[in-house]
Parts: C-alpha cells; structure tokens; sequence
C-alpha cells in the first residue's frame, strides 16, 4: 500500500487551529500567575477544567461521530443534512442541562460566581462547526478567523491585567471570543441554513441520545481523567502545587490538541481506508504511528531535558516572581515527559473504535480509566506523599494505553 499522509491544507489549517489555542492558553497563564494571587490562579484552572467537561457534555460525543458519519455519506446531501441537524438538536438540550449546572455552581462552590463567566463558552459549543468544516474539509478560513480572534482576545485580556478581576474577565473573554467566532458561522455553514427542515422531534431525539450516549461517555471519562485529579488537589496539595500542577496540565492539553489535530486529518481518510479493509487499515495505523512515535519522543526528550528553560519562556522569564512555584513547575514538567507519546500511541486504537463503531467498548475502556483515576485520587486521600501527585499523569495516559490495546485485541480475537 502506498504511504498516504493526511491532505496537506487539512492538515495544516488544523495543526494552526490546535497550536494557536494551545498557546493561547498557555499565554495566559503568565499574565495570571505575574498580576493576581495564586488561589485565583488555581480557581482559574478549576473553573477552565469545569468549562471544558462542560463542553464535552454539550457537543455530547458528536465532534466524533458527525465527522465519521458525514464523511460516510458524502455522495448524499439529504443524509448529510439530517445528520447536521441531529447534531445540532443533541447539543442545543445538552446545553441547557450544562447552564443549569453552571448557575447551580455559582451558588454552592467558593468563589463561585466564576463559574458564571464560563457561559460564552458552553453557548460556543453548541454552534461549534467544526465537525462539519473538517469532514468536508473546509476549515482554512475557520482557522485563521480563529488566529484573529485569539489574538484579539489575548489583547484585550493584556489591557486589563492589572484588574482585580483578572481572572473573571480572562474566562469570559475567551468564551465570549469563541462564541463570536461560531457565531459568524451560523450565516455561513450549509447546516444552519438547512437545519430547521430536519429537526427530529423528541421521539427522535430520545433515540439520539440512547445512540450517542456511549460515546458521550466516554468524552466525559477521559476528560475526569484528567479533571478529577485537579478538583481534588486542593483538599490535600498548597495553592502552589495547585497552581503548578494546573500549568502542567495545560501543557498536558495542548500536548493533546496537537495530537488530536493530527487525528482529525488523518480521520476522514481513515473512514475511507477502513472501508476498503483491515489489511488496509493496519497498514495505515502502522505508518501513522510510526510518524507520531517520532515526534512525541523529540517532545519528550525536550520536556525532561530542559523544563527550566520551558517554564522561562512560559513565564516570560520571571522566575523570581514566583520561585516557588518555578520549582514545583520545574519538577512536574519533568515526569511529564512520556506523556505526550503515551497518548500519541493511543490516539488510533480510539478512532479504531469509532470507525467500527463499537461505542460500548468505548465507554467501558473510558469507564476503566476513570476507575484507575479514582482509585489514585483515594490513595492521595489515604495518605501517599504529595510528591506521587507528579506521577498522575503518566500513570493515567499509561493505563489508557494497555485498556485500549486489550480491548481492540479482545475484539480482533472474536472476529477470528
């Protein structure tokens, strides 16, 4: 089989949507940790990691899906139409659960109100094209909006950095940002224009849900995977640690846009060589994971053997702002280091899944996961020093590999 890469514009234009948010965030953060005290720091990464679980739920497993189904029904429009506006539907409830949800926090978390500044951002999630733009390959003009967008965003954050409430208007500004990107979208993407012709009605929906609730399972685990850890560190960790380990664990998303990036364009050529047969398809994976292997090990190998000059350029350089934190920093980074491979080597046994469309395997590896994760939280509780914190990650990312790998081998077994 003759090597494919992913088409070069999709590529591209995803690879510069997925870096431009990760630095995004990353840019941020040193505007937090220089103006405001570190315990709105960490409520910062509390509220973020709330924000995205949020959106998981709001896009309810369809930024999947969609991408695999619409790209399966290229050659009929209708098909694809309906199936646009099953998304949209699904979203539009998973919304409004979420926003109750989120007013409900403000009133019973400390600092809570924050949580209300996240609102833009789950109304974003609803509307969010990319699905649509990345199964047809359109998303070059969403991409480089979404660089204007940012930058703007980044700016005005800048302007009012020494604000008391820098971290209220940090969040809101970067939900309300992605809001007004999608929203431009609405009069553009063929289906807003076609969605209220295809509506299911709630018989329909309760169908949808039942479907897609396997994978929205899933997208929920994996991100309490990861979220579960930083909602519990402040029962037993300092704000700094708290602070730290929130920094690492954006780095740790950006890791996973990148990843994530390389996944969406490899996916719709992948439904492709998928139908054409599993020969063709391990093939495929091979080549795929041969690239991705490359590139993870060059960022690990820079992760562990230059955290400190990472986390100056992060933070600008000032470590002695906040040397304790620098350090704390400095130390995480280093554990992280084969984390970014651990996921890269994952990322294809999750499309297997999806592409075959076995979304109870795929809830139950998210499932196992999650148990792993809090199986780890309650050894914290129980006691285990809070240098083990650091291993988190790498335990996690680890477990998430082998579950995967066992279960694809489980299911390729059965079929022999």
């Amino acid at each position: 089989m003759k090597f494919n890469l992913p088409a070069i514009g999709q590529f591209t234009a995803l690879l510069i949507l997925n870096i431009t948010n990760a630095l995004f965030q990353l840019a941020v953060i040193p505007l937090l940790v220089h103006n405001t005290n570190t315990t709105l720091v960490g409520t910062y990464f509390l509220v973020l990691s709330f924000g995205v679980l949020a959106t998981i739920f709001i896009n309810f497993g369809t930024g999947q899906t969609a991408v695999v189904e619409l790209r399966q029904a290229n050659d009929h429009p209708t098909q694809q139409q309906q199936i646009a506006a099953n998304t949209i539907s699904l979203r539009f409830w998973a919304l409004l659960i979420a926003l109750l949800v989120c007013v409900g926090l403000s009133f019973v978390v400390n600092n809570g109100w924050y949580y209300l500044c996240a609102i833009p951002l789950l109304i974003a999630e609803c509307i969010n094209p990319q699905y649509f733009l990345i199964a047809t390959y359109q998303v070059r003009n969403y991409s480089l909006l979404n660089v204007l967008m940012r930058s703007l965003v980044f700016i005005g954050i800048y302007i009012f950095r020494a604000h008391e409430h820098l971290v209220a208007i940090a969040l809101f500004l970067a939900g309300a940002g992605v809001l007004l990107l999608h929203l431009i979208y609405i009069g553009q993407a063929f289906f807003m224009r076609t969605v209220r012709k295809h509506l299911p009605g709630f018989a329909q929906t309760i169908q949808l849900v039942k479907a897609q609730s396997l994978v929205l399972g899933n997208g929920l685990t994996v991100h309490l995977q990861q979220s579960l850890f930083l909602f519990a560190l402040p029962n037993f960790a300092t704000p700094v640690f708290l602070s730290a380990y929130g920094l690492i664990d954006k780095l740790i998303s950006s890791g996973r846009m990148m990843v994530n990036a390389y996944s969406a364009a490899v996916m719709p050529h992948a439904a492709g060589t998928h139908l054409q047969g599993k020969e063709n398809w391990n093939q495929l994976k091979k080549q795929q994971n041969k690239i991705l292997t490359t590139l993870c090990l060059i960022a690990g190998g820079v992760l562990y053997f230059f955290p400190e000059q990472i986390l100056s350029i992060l933070l600008w350089g000032k470590k002695t702002a906040n040397e304790d934190f620098f350090n704390q920093a400095t130390v995480l980074l280093k554990l992280i280091a084969p984390v970014p491979l651990l996921i890269a080597l994952n990322v294809l046994n999750v499309a297997e899944l999806l592409l075959e469309k076995k979304y109870f395997s795929y809830f139950i590896a998210g499932i196992l996961v999650l148990l792993v994760a809090i199986l780890f939280v309650v050894f914290m509780y129980l006691g285990l020093p809070i240098k083990v914190a650091g291993y988190y990650p790498i335990i996690v990312e680890g477990s998430c590999l082998l579950i995967y790998f066992l279960i694809l081998k489980g299911l390729n077994n059965g079929k022999q």
